[in-house]
């Protein structure tokens, strides 16, 4: 909320910029030296996964792809753990014995899509097709307006957001209405679903506990 009041102050908008941004999730307004700022509004929270907690069954990823998509593919499931199952986040390296993955120590990373208060794969897409949902807060893709570039995806510091081959379609974590599929398919528990602020201290605090944290919330995260 902060970060949106600052920016309806540089914008010059004030309170009716403020129930704008509210009622539709994204406005962007121009500034009064002409430049354009575009003004999110807060997700209702962030899937958070525990690799502690995760013991590699990837069931997650078919309970997302087949709620989402009507069918199992690892590749575009909004949370990633296949890619990251062998060796983890890292990849093959000279330590990779002591390296994420049941190739190394065993502990296993499932990213997840952040909710970004300021989301780079948003401000990434050229249509316009990624913006808040109106009812959750969570950036969602708008399929009709998509046009499959892959710029969201290159955009995103986890690449997270996935453009589905069969459907040139860009897919991305929608929380599923409030109630993440994922999260109910878990049998671990690993995987849970949190009101955005604390979710955003689990994910980037310094005693995180979810995938890799290397960027930080903010413009770019």
């Amino acid at each position: 909320m902060d970060t949106t009041k600052s920016a309806l102050r540089l914008a010059g908008t004030g309170l009716a910029g403020a129930f704008a941004a509210a009622a539709l999730g994204c406005v962007s307004f121009d500034t009064r030296d002409g430049k354009k700022v575009k003004v999110w509004a807060t997700s209702s929270g962030a899937i958070v996964h525990d690799p502690n907690l995760c013991v590699g069954c990837r069931r997650c990823e078919s309970a997302c792809t087949i709620k989402n998509d009507g069918k199992v593919s690892a590749y575009i499931s909004r949370i990633k753990v296949s890619r990251n199952l062998n060796y983890g986040v890292m990849g093959v390296t000279a330590a990779y014995q002591k390296a994420d993955g049941q190739h190394g120590n065993f502990r296993i990373v499932g990213e997840t899509c952040r909710q970004c208060s300021h989301p780079a794969c948003g401000d990434a897409c050229p249509v316009g097709a990624i913006t808040a949902d109106k009812k959750t807060g969570a950036r969602v893709v708008d399929a009709k307006k998509c046009v499959g570039c892959g710029a969201c995806q290159r955009a995103c510091p986890w690449g997270i957001a996935t453009v589905d081959p069969e459907t040139d379609t860009s897919t991305k974590c929608t929380l599923c209405g409030g109630d993440p599929n994922c999260v109910k398919n878990c049998p671990t528990g690993a995987i849970k679903f949190y009101p955005w602020e604390e979710a955003e201290a689990l994910l980037f605090g310094p005693d995180a506990t979810s995938g890799a944290t290397d960027a930080v919330s903010g413009a770019t995260a």
